[in-house]
């Protein structure tokens, strides 16, 4: 096996340990749903990733990665040392979150929680806050600047 396969698989296991605590309900046999989907087959009397290639285990941390699992690339086993520029927009959403969380407004202030209620308002998934337009971005805003007033 090799070093890029032992290190993918590795990478499946974090996703899944991610999921579990993260994902409601998310659960063991759910796993091997996402691994059969990607071509998966049984070893040892149940479906496992082991039976995957590179390509198919770098699928299976996408559909991770599209379910909200943080997945940080690196180049040459190195992050990039640039900081990332956040627009004003996404700040202020994370700030007026934030305040709706001390405010005891929202139940969860976590940044799952906050995910969802931008899928919720933009009626897509959004897996991370860089994939929303500046449109659904100030939507968000007047929506939480909205809610704070209430």
């Amino acid at each position: 096996m090799s070093d890029l396969v032992k290190h993918y698989l590795t990478l499946v296991g974090i996703a899944k340990t991610w999921a579990e605590k993260t994902l409601p309900g998310w659960d063991d046999d759910m796993h091997r749903t996402v691994l059969a989907r990607h071509g998966a087959t049984e070893h040892n009397g149940h479906i496992s990733a082991k039976t995957l290639n590179v390509p198919q285990l770098g699928q299976v941390l996408d559909d991770y990665a599209a379910r909200g699992w943080p997945r940080h690339k690196t180049y040459n086993g190195q992050a990039s040392s640039r900081p990332k520029v956040v627009s004003p927009q996404i700040g202020m959403v994370v700030k007026l979150w934030g305040k709706l969380g001390t405010a005891g407004k929202v139940n969860n202030a976590g940044r799952p929680a906050l995910l969802a209620f931008c899928a919720r308002q933009t009626a897509h998934n959004v897996p991370d806050l860089d994939s929303l337009t500046s449109e659904e971005l100030q939507t968000i805003i007047e929506a939480l600047k909205a809610w704070m007033a209430r």
